[in-house]
Protein backbone atom coordinates (compact mmCIF):
# COMPACT_ATOMS: atom_id res chain seq x y z
CA UNK A 1 0.00 0.00 0.00
CA UNK A 2 1.26 3.49 -1.02
CA UNK A 3 1.26 5.70 2.26
CA UNK A 4 2.04 9.68 2.51
CA UNK A 5 3.74 10.15 4.95
CA UNK A 6 6.15 12.96 4.36
CA UNK A 7 5.88 14.85 1.16
CA UNK A 8 8.10 17.48 0.22
CA UNK A 9 6.97 20.50 -1.57
CA UNK A 10 9.23 22.86 -3.41
CA UNK A 11 7.98 26.91 -4.06
CA UNK A 12 9.39 29.62 -5.73
CA UNK A 13 6.07 31.51 -4.01
CA UNK A 14 4.54 31.28 -8.31
CA UNK A 15 1.09 31.14 -8.48
CA UNK A 16 1.63 27.52 -9.77
CA UNK A 17 3.85 26.51 -6.71
CA UNK A 18 0.78 27.35 -4.42
CA UNK A 19 -1.40 25.77 -6.68
CA UNK A 20 0.90 22.50 -6.36
CA UNK A 21 0.67 23.00 -2.42
CA UNK A 22 -2.90 23.02 -2.23
CA UNK A 23 -2.96 19.76 -4.15
CA UNK A 24 0.16 18.46 -2.24
CA UNK A 25 -2.56 18.88 0.96
CA UNK A 26 -5.51 17.58 -0.84
CA UNK A 27 -4.14 14.26 -1.02
CA UNK A 28 -1.95 14.57 1.96
CA UNK A 29 -5.16 15.15 3.89
CA UNK A 30 -6.41 11.49 3.50
CA UNK A 31 -2.97 10.01 5.17
CA UNK A 32 -2.51 12.74 7.98
CA UNK A 33 1.07 13.72 6.58
CA UNK A 34 3.80 15.84 7.05
CA UNK A 35 4.78 18.36 4.58
CA UNK A 36 8.20 19.97 3.93
CA UNK A 37 7.50 23.75 2.61
CA UNK A 38 10.84 23.63 0.76
CA UNK A 39 12.51 26.89 -0.34
CA UNK A 40 16.21 26.36 -2.21
CA UNK A 41 18.07 30.47 -2.71
CA UNK A 42 20.01 29.89 -5.79
CA UNK A 43 22.30 33.41 -4.75
CA UNK A 44 25.19 31.28 -4.20
CA UNK A 45 25.14 29.57 -7.73
CA UNK A 46 23.79 33.03 -9.58
CA UNK A 47 26.13 35.27 -11.65
CA UNK A 48 26.39 37.29 -8.65
CA UNK A 49 26.19 35.26 -5.65
CA UNK A 50 29.13 33.19 -8.09
CA UNK A 51 31.82 35.81 -7.99
CA UNK A 52 31.49 35.53 -3.94
CA UNK A 53 31.48 38.88 -3.12
CA UNK A 54 31.70 40.21 0.32
CA UNK A 55 30.94 42.81 2.41
CA UNK A 56 28.36 44.39 4.84
CA UNK A 57 25.76 45.37 2.52
CA UNK A 58 25.57 42.14 0.86
CA UNK A 59 25.38 40.67 4.11
CA UNK A 60 22.62 42.59 5.32
CA UNK A 61 21.11 41.68 1.69
CA UNK A 62 21.14 37.95 2.25
CA UNK A 63 19.64 38.76 6.13
CA UNK A 64 16.86 40.13 5.25
CA UNK A 65 15.99 37.84 1.91
CA UNK A 66 16.76 34.79 4.31
CA UNK A 67 13.74 36.92 6.86
CA UNK A 68 11.54 37.75 3.91
CA UNK A 69 11.62 33.74 2.79
CA UNK A 70 10.91 32.89 6.41
CA UNK A 71 8.21 34.70 6.36
CA UNK A 72 6.35 33.92 3.40
CA UNK A 73 6.53 30.18 4.33
CA UNK A 74 4.76 30.63 7.67
CA UNK A 75 2.20 32.70 5.69
CA UNK A 76 1.80 29.71 3.39
CA UNK A 77 1.63 26.79 6.85
CA UNK A 78 -0.76 29.23 8.33
CA UNK A 79 -3.08 29.53 5.65
CA UNK A 80 -3.54 25.44 5.40
CA UNK A 81 -3.47 25.55 9.77
CA UNK A 82 -7.51 23.55 9.37
CA UNK A 83 -6.36 20.65 7.15
CA UNK A 84 -5.41 17.49 8.98
CA UNK A 85 -1.60 17.63 7.57
CA UNK A 86 1.46 18.83 9.49
CA UNK A 87 3.95 21.48 8.17
CA UNK A 88 8.09 22.45 8.77
CA UNK A 89 9.68 24.79 6.95
CA UNK A 90 13.25 24.57 5.65
CA UNK A 91 15.02 26.98 3.45
CA UNK A 92 18.41 25.11 1.53
CA UNK A 93 20.94 26.84 -0.65
CA UNK A 94 22.59 25.55 -4.03
CA UNK A 95 21.27 24.65 -7.86
CA UNK A 96 17.32 24.46 -7.15
CA UNK A 97 17.10 20.79 -9.13
CA UNK A 98 19.77 19.19 -7.53
CA UNK A 99 19.17 20.22 -3.68
CA UNK A 100 15.25 19.21 -3.82
CA UNK A 101 16.56 15.51 -5.18
CA UNK A 102 19.68 15.47 -2.61
CA UNK A 103 17.17 16.33 0.01
CA UNK A 104 14.30 13.86 -1.20
CA UNK A 105 16.82 11.19 -1.05
CA UNK A 106 18.73 12.15 2.37
CA UNK A 107 15.45 12.37 3.81
CA UNK A 108 13.29 9.69 2.34
CA UNK A 109 10.27 11.34 1.23
CA UNK A 110 7.34 9.54 0.12
CA UNK A 111 6.39 12.21 -2.58
CA UNK A 112 7.70 15.20 -3.61
CA UNK A 113 5.30 17.50 -5.15
CA UNK A 114 6.05 20.35 -7.35
CA UNK A 115 4.50 23.49 -10.36
CA UNK A 116 6.11 22.64 -14.00
CA UNK A 117 5.99 26.43 -13.99
CA UNK A 118 6.98 28.91 -11.82
CA UNK A 119 8.51 32.66 -12.13
CA UNK A 120 11.11 31.86 -14.22
CA UNK A 121 9.38 29.28 -16.97
CA UNK A 122 8.21 31.19 -19.91
CA UNK A 123 6.68 27.68 -21.68
CA UNK A 124 5.96 24.46 -20.71
CA UNK A 125 7.62 23.32 -24.10
CA UNK A 126 11.11 24.49 -22.91
CA UNK A 127 13.27 21.07 -22.02
CA UNK A 128 15.88 21.55 -18.85
CA UNK A 129 12.84 23.17 -16.15
CA UNK A 130 13.86 22.71 -12.63
CA UNK A 131 10.47 20.96 -12.97
CA UNK A 132 11.53 18.14 -15.59
CA UNK A 133 14.49 17.83 -14.03
CA UNK A 134 13.94 16.67 -10.75
CA UNK A 135 11.29 14.10 -12.75
CA UNK A 136 14.21 13.07 -14.55
CA UNK A 137 16.73 12.44 -11.67
CA UNK A 138 14.52 11.70 -8.61
CA UNK A 139 14.17 7.73 -7.45
CA UNK A 140 11.31 9.26 -5.21
CA UNK A 141 7.91 9.53 -6.61
CA UNK A 142 7.27 12.98 -7.91
CA UNK A 143 3.81 14.85 -8.82
CA UNK A 144 4.15 17.34 -11.36
CA UNK A 145 1.25 20.15 -11.42
CA UNK A 146 0.96 22.64 -14.12
CA UNK A 147 -2.67 24.08 -13.23
CA UNK A 148 -4.28 24.60 -10.25
CA UNK A 149 -6.79 21.17 -9.37
CA UNK A 150 -10.29 21.36 -10.65
CA UNK A 151 -11.31 20.09 -7.31
CA UNK A 152 -10.93 21.11 -3.59
CA UNK A 153 -11.35 17.06 -2.41
CA UNK A 154 -11.11 13.83 -2.98
CA UNK A 155 -9.30 12.19 -6.53
CA UNK A 156 -12.69 11.16 -7.95
CA UNK A 157 -11.24 9.13 -11.08
CA UNK A 158 -7.28 8.15 -11.99
CA UNK A 159 -5.08 7.05 -15.45
CA UNK A 160 -2.53 4.86 -15.20
CA UNK A 161 -0.92 4.57 -18.70
CA UNK A 162 1.06 0.96 -19.01
CA UNK A 163 2.92 -0.67 -22.22
CA UNK A 164 2.17 -3.55 -19.78
CA UNK A 165 6.12 -4.14 -19.38
CA UNK A 166 7.34 -4.89 -15.79
CA UNK A 167 9.10 -1.08 -16.05
CA UNK A 168 5.29 -0.02 -17.13
CA UNK A 169 3.40 -1.56 -14.74
CA UNK A 170 5.69 -0.40 -11.65
CA UNK A 171 2.95 2.69 -11.35
CA UNK A 172 0.25 0.19 -10.86
CA UNK A 173 0.55 -0.25 -7.13
CA UNK A 174 0.76 3.63 -7.14
CA UNK A 175 -2.73 4.18 -8.73
CA UNK A 176 -4.48 1.23 -7.32
CA UNK A 177 -3.51 2.36 -3.86
CA UNK A 178 -4.37 6.29 -4.41
CA UNK A 179 -7.96 4.99 -6.21
CA UNK A 180 -8.81 2.77 -3.01
CA UNK A 181 -8.09 5.50 -1.10
CA UNK A 182 -10.24 8.02 -2.75
CA UNK A 183 -12.88 5.49 -3.90
CA UNK A 184 -11.74 6.49 -7.20
CA UNK A 185 -12.61 4.93 -10.99
CA UNK A 186 -9.39 3.60 -12.13
CA UNK A 187 -8.77 3.78 -15.59
CA UNK A 188 -5.70 1.48 -16.94
CA UNK A 189 -5.17 2.27 -20.76
CA UNK A 190 -2.83 0.48 -23.29
CA UNK A 191 -1.82 1.95 -26.43
CA UNK A 192 -0.87 -0.19 -29.22
CA UNK A 193 1.08 1.13 -32.55
CA UNK A 194 -1.43 3.00 -34.67
CA UNK A 195 0.12 1.07 -38.38
CA UNK A 196 0.19 -2.56 -36.55
CA UNK A 197 -2.41 -2.50 -34.09
CA UNK A 198 -2.77 -5.48 -31.85
CA UNK A 199 -6.05 -7.61 -31.61
CA UNK A 200 -7.92 -6.77 -28.35
CA UNK A 201 -8.37 -10.31 -27.56
CA UNK A 202 -4.25 -10.72 -27.66
CA UNK A 203 -3.93 -7.53 -25.40
CA UNK A 204 -5.89 -9.02 -22.91
CA UNK A 205 -4.13 -12.15 -22.58
CA UNK A 206 -1.14 -10.22 -21.27
CA UNK A 207 -3.11 -7.89 -19.02
CA UNK A 208 -1.31 -8.01 -15.34
CA UNK A 209 -3.42 -9.81 -12.33
CA UNK A 210 -4.13 -6.81 -10.50
CA UNK A 211 -3.58 -8.62 -6.70
CA UNK A 212 -0.07 -8.77 -7.56
CA UNK A 213 -0.13 -4.91 -7.62
CA UNK A 214 -2.23 -4.71 -4.53
CA UNK A 215 -3.64 -7.05 -1.85
CA UNK A 216 -7.00 -5.32 -1.98
CA UNK A 217 -7.21 -4.51 -6.15
CA UNK A 218 -10.07 -6.18 -6.32
CA UNK A 219 -11.98 -3.00 -4.30
CA UNK A 220 -11.13 -0.49 -6.85
CA UNK A 221 -13.24 -0.01 -9.48
CA UNK A 222 -11.35 -0.52 -12.50
CA UNK A 223 -11.64 -0.03 -16.51
CA UNK A 224 -9.25 -0.86 -18.92
CA UNK A 225 -8.80 1.05 -22.31
CA UNK A 226 -7.13 0.06 -25.66
CA UNK A 227 -6.14 2.70 -27.96
CA UNK A 228 -3.96 3.24 -30.65
CA UNK A 229 -2.21 6.24 -31.61
CA UNK A 230 1.61 7.04 -33.34
CA UNK A 231 2.44 8.82 -30.31
CA UNK A 232 1.35 7.48 -26.95
CA UNK A 233 1.33 10.87 -25.40
CA UNK A 234 -1.89 11.87 -27.45
CA UNK A 235 -3.85 9.18 -26.38
CA UNK A 236 -2.89 9.57 -22.71
CA UNK A 237 -3.78 13.45 -22.78
CA UNK A 238 -6.63 13.58 -24.98
CA UNK A 239 -8.36 10.82 -22.80
CA UNK A 240 -7.19 12.85 -19.48
CA UNK A 241 -9.33 15.50 -21.19
CA UNK A 242 -11.80 13.98 -22.48
CA UNK A 243 -13.17 12.10 -19.22
CA UNK A 244 -11.96 14.69 -17.03
CA UNK A 245 -9.56 12.60 -14.69
CA UNK A 246 -8.41 13.83 -11.86
CA UNK A 247 -5.09 12.37 -11.80
CA UNK A 248 -2.21 10.53 -13.75
CA UNK A 249 -0.49 7.93 -12.63
CA UNK A 250 2.78 6.97 -15.19
CA UNK A 251 6.40 5.06 -14.49
CA UNK A 252 9.05 6.96 -15.84
CA UNK A 253 10.49 3.96 -17.85
CA UNK A 254 8.98 1.12 -20.42
CA UNK A 255 9.98 -1.75 -22.27
CA UNK A 256 12.67 0.26 -23.95
CA UNK A 257 14.63 -0.39 -21.00
CA UNK A 258 15.97 1.94 -17.66
CA UNK A 259 18.00 5.19 -18.00
CA UNK A 260 19.74 6.76 -15.26
CA UNK A 261 19.05 10.63 -16.80
CA UNK A 262 16.49 10.48 -19.58
CA UNK A 263 13.33 9.33 -18.97
CA UNK A 264 10.75 8.12 -21.16
CA UNK A 265 9.47 10.20 -24.39
CA UNK A 266 5.87 9.43 -23.55
CA UNK A 267 6.52 10.27 -19.73
CA UNK A 268 8.30 13.31 -20.55
CA UNK A 269 5.88 14.72 -23.29
CA UNK A 270 2.90 13.84 -20.88
CA UNK A 271 4.74 16.06 -17.82
CA UNK A 272 5.29 18.78 -20.32
CA UNK A 273 1.74 18.91 -21.59
CA UNK A 274 -0.82 17.49 -19.65
CA UNK A 275 -2.78 20.23 -17.83
CA UNK A 276 -3.53 17.42 -15.30
CA UNK A 277 -1.79 16.31 -12.33
CA UNK A 278 0.93 13.49 -13.24
CA UNK A 279 2.47 11.32 -10.42
CA UNK A 280 5.56 9.35 -12.02
CA UNK A 281 7.19 6.69 -10.47
CA UNK A 282 10.59 4.50 -10.97
CA UNK A 283 10.97 1.19 -11.16
CA UNK A 284 12.68 -0.29 -7.54
CA UNK A 285 15.37 -1.30 -10.01
CA UNK A 286 16.69 1.58 -10.63
CA UNK A 287 16.62 2.24 -7.32
CA UNK A 288 18.57 -0.76 -6.60
CA UNK A 289 21.29 0.12 -9.32
CA UNK A 290 21.77 3.54 -8.44
CA UNK A 291 22.79 3.83 -5.18
CA UNK A 292 23.72 7.40 -4.62
CA UNK A 293 21.40 10.15 -6.14
CA UNK A 294 22.31 10.22 -9.77
CA UNK A 295 23.20 14.70 -8.70
CA UNK A 296 26.25 13.05 -7.61
CA UNK A 297 27.52 11.45 -10.35
CA UNK A 298 27.40 14.20 -13.06
CA UNK A 299 25.72 17.21 -14.06
CA UNK A 300 26.94 17.31 -18.01
CA UNK A 301 23.81 14.89 -19.66
CA UNK A 302 20.94 17.50 -18.86
CA UNK A 303 23.60 21.22 -19.48
CA UNK A 304 23.31 20.87 -23.24
CA UNK A 305 19.22 20.91 -22.57
CA UNK A 306 19.10 24.39 -21.17
CA UNK A 307 16.68 25.78 -18.00
CA UNK A 308 16.06 27.74 -15.64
Amino acid sequence: MYELRRVLVPTDFSSHAEAALRFAVIMGSSYHAEITLFHVDEYPVSPLGAMEVQGAEIASFRRKTRQEIEARLDVLRKAFSDRPVSFRAQIREGRAYKVIVEESERQEYDLIVMATRGHTSLSTSLIGSTAERVVRLSRQPVLSIQEAPRHDGKVSSILCPTDLSPSGNVALSYALSIARQNGALLHIQYISELEHPEPEVEIRKRLPNLQDHHPQAASVHVEWVFDRDVEPSNSIIRFADDRDVGLIVMSTHGRKGLRRVYIGNNTAEVVRQSTRPVLTVTHPFHRRIFSRPVTQYTESPLHSTGGE
